[in-house]
């Protein structure tokens, strides 16, 4: 694939290769080679029918990055964003219900990482703290678990004050 995009740059295969390298980037675990091939796609043939998966392949990547709650939480925000735009700019592409599976789930992941810090500041016996995280699971992610089970652990917090 390197070869046909060094011999041939701008031919007609090039585009493809590009995409397909970043892919096999992409199931080596190789995140970031993977993004950065998928970006070549969107700068150097910017009207090829291969920007629009690439695109979604940088979101994919992104997500893939932040794995957890527990992990880089601004890769999961920039997947969920690059996921968004995604989903804005190609509406009625098919990879755009994938992308909103996606969404919902750094969503949850997201909301879930809320939750643990407030749970850390609980136990912390830091109550101010854990109430500004559960509300932010509740007000924010109120369409995940983690809302319910933060308002539970509100109103555990407010019978632990009377």
């Amino acid at each position: 694939m390197t070869k046909v995009i060094e011999n041939s740059t701008y031919g007609p295969l090039a585009p493809k290769a590009q995409y397909k390298l970043g892919l096999v980037l992409k199931s080596l675990l190789r995140y970031y080679e993977a993004e950065d091939s998928f970006n070549k796609v969107i700068a150097n043939y910017p009207n090829s029918e291969w920007v629009e998966p690439s695109k979604f392949q940088i979101a994919s990547c992104r997500a893939a990055v932040s794995r957890g709650p527990d992990y880089d939480q601004g890769s999961m925000q920039e997947a969920k964003e690059k996921f968004e735009e995604f989903v804005k700019e190609h509406p009625d592409a098919v990879l755009s219900e994938e992308a909103e599976k996606n969404i919902g789930v750094l969503r949850e992941k997201e909301a879930a990482s809320s939750f643990g810090i407030a749970k850390f500041y609980e136990k912390q016996k830091a109550y101010p703290a854990a109430k500004i995280y559960y509300n932010d699971c509740v007000d924010n992610y109120s369409d995940t678990v983690w809302a319910v089970k933060a308002a539970e652990r509100l109103q555990m917090l407010e019978k632990m004050k009377k």
